[in-house]
C-alpha cells in the first residue's frame, strides 16, 4: 500500500515539474503560429530559406525545414516562441525528435540579453527515427564572452529550435517539447 502512494506521489511530482511547450495549440496551426514564429537569417541579409509547418498525418508534429546557407554572413533558420515568466523549477528541455541526420540546436534568450545575436545554445543530434533527447540548461553554451555564464529557467524570455552554422538541407521534426 505504501508503494502505491509513493508511486502516485512520484507521478504527480514529475507532472507538476514539467511544462509542455506546444500545449494543445499544435492541433490548430493558425493558433500555434500565433505563438511560434519562423525566422531566418534573411533578417540580417542572409539567404537561407525554409519554413515551419504543422504536419498532421499518421503523427502530429512541428517541422522546421529548408536550405541553410552561410553565404552573406548568414546560416540559420528557426522557429521560436516568446515565453511568459517561467518558474525557477526547470533544469532542461526534453524533445521527441527526428529529421535529416545532423546537429540542431535549442536557443534560449533571457531577460539579461540585450542584442539579437545573443543567446544560449543547447546542441542535439537527430536521425530518421523518433527519439527522445534531454538537454540540461547547465550544458547550454553562451554565444558571447560578455554574457553571464549560466541562466535559470525563470530568466527565459524565448525558446527557439534552430538549424544553424553550416550549409545543409535541414529537416527537423518535433513531436514533443517540454521543460523538465
Amino acid at each position: 500500500m505504501n508503494f502505491f502512494f509513493f508511486s502516485i506521489f512520484l507521478l504527480i511530482s514529475a507532472l507538476a515539474n514539467s511544462m509542455n511547450l506546444f500545449d494543445q495549440d499544435i492541433k490548430n496551426s493558425s493558433v500555434f503560429f500565433q505563438k511560434w514564429e519562423y525566422i531566418s537569417d534573411k533578417v540580417m541579409g542572409g539567404i537561407s530559406d525554409g519554413k515551419a509547418e504543422i504536419i498532421n498525418g499518421e503523427d502530429l508534429f512541428l517541422r522546421l525545414s529548408g536550405n541553410v546557407s552561410t553565404k552573406n554572413n548568414g546560416g540559420f533558420i528557426q522557429v521560436r516562441s516568446s515565453k511568459e515568466t517561467l518558474s525557477n523549477n526547470f533544469s532542461g528541455i526534453k524533445l521527441k525528435v527526428r529529421g535529416n541526420p545532423s546537429s540542431y540546436y535549442v536557443h534560449v534568450r533571457t531577460n539579461s540579453l540585450l542584442f539579437p545575436w545573443q543567446y544560449y545554445s543547447g546542441e542535439f543530434s537527430v536521425d530518421n527515427n523518433w527519439s527522445y533527447v534531454e538537454i540540461y540548461f547547465k550544458d547550454f553554451k553562451k554565444s558571447n564572452f560578455y554574457q553571464p555564464s549560466s541562466f535559470s529557467s525563470s530568466e527565459i524570455k524565448s525558446i527557439g529550435f534552430v538549424a544553424f552554422g553550416k550549409d545543409f538541407e535541414a529537416k527537423l521534426d518535433i513531436m514533443e517539447a517540454e521543460l523538465f
